[in-house]
């Protein structure tokens, strides 16, 4: 009865000291953490080095770890330091129980890079927010003309603090722009190529709409009467772009919510692209992503039309507090609200002036379908223009604005 009495005593100190040095280490004393680290070290280096140590060392090193782990199990702090000194003093400083220091920094960046990716697929994916669709509730990347640029300091912390650059380039020459190109580096971030006719190159670090429409502001992009675009030469000395550029926000999708309850109406979301034709839009400067970050306004079977400023779901306006700020049509959002498009403008378009539109519920034959609109009506490339988000596309509720950290950072409405 003794030994049954000791055995589970002995498990519940045990149960009780993993907890604590698993999940208060750093308000442990030194001492405690000095020899949960040793016993795990030579725990790790025993087993990784089994092959190459001799039996009879093997079976002294067992003991010396079992010495350890009884004296931290019953909180002997003298007991643990003379071990401590002990222990480091015998094995640490044998050569073949030494694993090379790259080698530790390998395996740690793997078990991060597994667990990093293992989050991203099944838990939790962030996205960067290239164009202003979603303002004011989220940050796309702004350009922003500057007199001139601010001292190193100052650009530093805007980039730590705000995600903001600086850029600052003029002709060397005479020149001339003749095209320009989005580019995607760095799996999360967007910039724009300028081309020139003498083969020179600018990078910049946003969206291609964003640029040229800083480049229109300056005169030096326009339009001719049939549309067409046309580009104004640049002087050598003449500055080509001298601005400051705020990174978009970056926020995390939910990937998980949704395979326990239903899409709320009102929530940000992340879907992706596939099967929708972005391509005929006029905003061009969001036709490319394949991802969109939008505001699910409407579920299947609902019937959907705009009188602006109001969002009309089944005949009534909607009073989701997301949806209810753009329709209040009051600063910082815009004054139009929500608003159908033209169809003699926009060809083509699925919810425009006067239309009334039905999403399909979940069928046999049909997936369920959602209304998707940004919430900055005026400059968003959504759900009026190509039609509904299918349930296969959605992703998750976005969740989180991880960076920069500005007013938006934190949980998202």
């Amino acid at each position: 009865m003794r030994k049954i009495m000791t055995g589970i005593l002995l498990f519940l100190l045990t149960l009780f000291n993993g907890t604590v040095d698993s999940f208060f280490t750093w308000f442990l004393p030194r001492w405690r953490r000095v020899g949960n680290e040793l016993a795990a070290q030579l725990s790790h280096t025993l087993h990784h080095f089994k092959p190459e140590i001799p039996l009879e060392r093997q079976q002294i090193m067992q003991l010396d770890i079992r010495r350890l782990r009884r004296a931290l199990l019953l909180w002997r702090r003298s007991e643990v330091q003379r071990l401590t000194a002990e222990l480091r003093e015998r094995y640490l400083k044998t050569s073949f129980l030494r694993s090379p220091g790259w080698v530790e920094s390998i395996e740690s960046i793997v078990v991060v890079l597994v667990v990093l990716l293992g989050l991203r697929a099944y838990y939790v994916q962030p996205f960067r927010i290239p164009t202003n669709s979603m303002w004011p509730s989220l940050n796309g990347i702004v350009v922003h003309a500057v007199d001139e640029i601010p001292s190193l300091p100052r650009r530093v912390w805007d980039k730590v603090t705000l995600g903001s650059s600086y850029v600052d380039v003029k002709a060397d020459r005479n020149k001339s722009l003749v095209r320009w190109r989005d580019e995607r580096y760095a799996l999360l971030f967007t910039r724009t190529i300028l081309e020139f006719d003498d083969g020179s190159q600018v990078e910049v670090p946003a969206s291609t709409g964003t640029v040229l429409q800083y480049l229109r502001d300056r005169g030096k992009i326009a339009q001719d009467p049939t549309g067409s675009h046309f580009t104004i030469p640049f002087a050598a000395g003449e500055t080509i772009m001298r601005a400051r550029i705020d990174a978009g926000d970056m926020v995390l999708a939910d990937r998980i919510s949704y395979q326990f309850r239903l899409p709320k109406r009102g929530e940000a979301f992340v879907f992706d692209t596939r099967g929708i034709n972005t391509s005929s839009s006029q905003l061009r400067d969001q036709a490319a992503a394949t991802h969109y970050i939008k505001r699910l306004c409407a579920l299947p079977g609902d019937f959907v039309s705009i009188r602006s400023p109001q969002l009309l779901v089944n005949g009534r306006p909607i009073t989701e507090s997301g949806i209810a700020r753009v329709a209040a049509a009051r600063a910082p959002y815009k004054s139009e609200g929500y608003h159908a498009l033209s169809p003699l403008r926009v060809p083509g378009a699925y919810l425009t002036t006067g239309s009334r539109v039905h999403l399909a519920r979940p069928s046999q034959f049909f997936l369920g379908e959602y209304l998707a609109l940004g919430d900055n009506t005026t400059n968003s490339l959504d759900s009026r223009y190509w039609g509904p988000v299918r349930q296969f596309n959605i992703l998750g509720p976005a969740c989180f604005t991880l960076w920069p950290f500005t007013s938006h950072w934190g949980s998202i409405d």
